[in-house]
C-alpha cells in the first residue's frame, strides 16, 4: 500500500500478531484497517480476526473502514 511508513508496512505482516499503540493522527486506524483486509484476502475468517480498541467510538470507526474497503 503506498504512503506507509517502514513500521507500519512491518505491521502488515501477517506472520506475526501485533500490538499497535501510537499517537493520534499516526496512521493506526489505516494500518488496523489494511491487515483486517489482508488477513480475509489471504484465508482467514472473520471469527478467527481480533480487534480491539479502546472506546466504542473507535470501534464503530473501525468497522466502517473495513466495511468500506472489503465492499
Amino acid at each position: 500500500m503506498a504512503g506507509l511508513t517502514d513500521q507500519q508496512a512491518k505491521a502488515l505482516q501477517l506472520d506475526k500478531h501485533i500490538s499497535l499503540t501510537a499517537n493520534a493522527g499516526s496512521g493506526k486506524t489505516r494500518v488496523l484497517v489494511e491487515r483486517y483486509v489482508a488477513a480475509v484476502r489471504s484465508g482467514a475468517g472473520v471469527g478467527q480476526i481480533l480487534c480491539l480498541t479502546f472506546t466504542e467510538k473507535a470501534a464503530l470507526e473501525l468497522r466502517q473502514k473495513i466495511g468500506e474497503r472489503i465492499n
